[in-house]
Formats: C-alpha cells, structure tokens, sequence
C-alpha cells in the first residue's frame, strides 16, 4: 500500500517531502493517495476525471497534459508496462534536476521495471513493503532506457490507433464486437456510447445513416484522445466525464455499452449497475439499452429494477447482451 510504504520513505528521505519543494503526483489511484500533500504546492497529473474533479474541488493544481517543472516527481505505477514507462520518462522530465519516486504493488510489475532501470541508474533508495516497493532516483544519476518511448500510439487492424494503459489497447474487444455485431442497422435519433474506451462502438455508430448524434463518453481523457483519431464525423461529441454522474441535454433515443466491472483492480459489480441505472435516467420513455456483459455477472435484478423491459437477444458462452426497454427512472417526455 502506497501510503505505507510512503510513510517508511520519509523516515529515510526526511528532506524530500519539506514544505519548500513542489511535488508533482502522476496516477494517483485513490483520492486518499493525496492525503499527506500539501494542495498549495503539490501539482496532480491525472486524466481521470473521478480523480481529476474531487481533487480540483480539494485545492490542488489538477492538469492532465504537462507545462510544467517541480522538484520531485512521485510515480504511481500502473499495471500497463508500457504506460509505466511513459510515465516515468514524464516524471524524470518534469522533475528536471530534481528526484523521482515510483510506487507499486509486486504483481503490477513494479519488480521487472526496477530491473530494469537499475542497469540504468543509481537508486539513492530501494526497499520492499506493504507488498509492493517505492524507489527513488535523482534525474542526474542516469538515463532511462533509450527503447523507451512516449505517448507512443498503437494499430489495431490497419484501421484503429490506441495509447496504452487504455482498455483492451492492443485488440478488439470480444464483447464489444459481439454487441456491435448485435445493434440493429437502423438504430436512430440521438444515443450515447457510455464508456466508450477508444471508440470502437462510437465509430460504428457515427456510421449508422439514420443516427443523428452520438455523445461519447468516458472517464479517461486518454481513451478519449484516441476515441477522437478513431472517429471522422461531426455527429460524435467527445465527453471526458464519469457516465454514472453525467445527464444528457436532452433524454436519448437510445444508449449502448461495455460496462467496466472493475475498480482499482477489484470486481466491482456496482460499477456496472451505475452505468445501467444513468442509462435509466438519461433515456427517453421509448428508449432502448444495448448492454454487453461477461456471463458471470449478475445484472438481471438491476436492468429489472429500472426497465419495464429487459432481455437476452444474444451472446456465447463468455458473454451475455441485452436490450432494455422502458426506462422507469425517466420523468422527462419527448416534446
């Protein structure tokens, strides 16, 4: 655990956290990482916006793109290597002349990245805890890696591009493409893609003739900068926003997704049943849900709880789609 881990740091690096120094934290991966900083001299870099919003209300300088210089740059790794990678190039680059903290749990990779970077670099400290580690280097000691790249975009079948770190970054979906495969040629009017990754469902859509326009929505400004290369038309309106907080100008005609169903590397069941219930709420009285999910997941009670109407048109043996029909939660008319 990071705050752990952190605190054993400090003990050994008492001057590297003092008042004078402006620290930049990248990843952050709970509001409660940022609980020993200061927001008066501590810059967030996250492009999470459930992360990114409590936090700018909290004080701190949240950005999600990088203008800056600080002293130290503190590093939370994510399960993405390669993502991993590019942040450390990020956090040694704006950390110029300055340290550089990277943190995480053994079974996210931490342990090959170090091994890494050792042949590299010298360590000023490197030690074990709480199941994970936390090392620190001055940006003067070395240099990273020469294969290292940054923002580096990858192709999926000559026709889509995606960043790492972001869902399902090096292939199609399965569940996605079986939904599309699912959707009805003349879906029209107004819909929403919720959780719309980089853009796999959207661009299909924008391509539907009788489709007039397409909200595309997610919570990773970084899913949403390929989701924009990956769509061509001006019926998509790209929203970096979290679907279970957001409400649509007007209710919708109609809404599909691929609900995510984990948090911070835990099932999280209620994930998904938010994304069901905004549905809900964001549909006119005549819309329609398509929703794919995994076979194991219980999401009947829930669609039946918020839908006069709701069943199974499709699937396999990994994975189950529905289609949702009228919406109890809506107290909007179409006019």
């Amino acid at each position: 655990m990071f705050v752990k881990r952190l605190s054993v740091l400090k003990d050994i690096l008492p001057d590297l956290f003092t008042l004078n120094k402006t620290i930049c934290f990248i990843n952050p991966q709970d509001l409660t990482d940022l609980d020993y900083f200061s927001n008066k001299n501590t810059v967030v870099l996250t492009d999470d916006i459930r992360l990114y919003s409590p936090l700018s209300d909290a004080g701190y300088n949240c950005k999600s793109d990088v203008n800056f210089l600080t002293d130290v740059s503190i590093i939370l790794l994510p399960k993405s290597k390669e993502l991993a990678k590019e942040l450390i190039l990020l956090g040694s680059t704006i950390a110029n002349k300055g340290y550089v903290v990277i943190d995480g749990d053994k079974n996210d990779g931490i342990v090959s990245i170090i091994k890494e970077l050792q042949k590299k670099i010298s360590f000023e400290v490197n030690l074990s805890k709480a199941h994970g580690k936390i090392a620190v280097y001055r940006t003067a000691s070395g240099n990273l890696p020469s294969t290292w790249h940054p923002n580096k975009f990858n192709k999926i079948n000559n026709e889509f591009v995606t960043l790492s770190g972001v869902f399902s970054s090096d292939h199609v979906d399965p569940g996605s493409k079986l939904l599309k495969d699912q959707l009805p040629q003349n879906l029209n009017g107004s819909g929403a893609d919720f959780g719309a990754g980089w853009g796999f469902l959207t661009n299909f859509l924008e391509n539907l003739e009788l489709v007039d326009n397409i909200f595309a929505i997610d919570t990773s400004k970084r899913a949403l900068e390929c989701a924009v290369k990956n769509c061509n038309t001006s019926k998509v309106e790209f929203v970096w926003d979290d679907v279970q907080q957001w409400r649509a100008p007007k209710p919708l005609d109609f809404v599909v997704m691929n609900p995510p169903f984990h948090s911070n590397g835990k099932v999280d069941i209620e994930l998904g049943e938010g994304f069901i219930i905004s549905a809900a709420k964001n549909l006119l009285r005549n819309g329609k849900l398509y929703m794919v999910s995994n076979r194991h997941l219980p999401y009947e009670n829930i669609l039946c709880r918020y839908f006069g109407n709701s069943k199974e048109i499709g699937g396999d043996n990994r994975f189950k789609i529905f289609l949702a029909e009228k919406p109890l939660a809506v107290s909007r008319k179409k006019t």
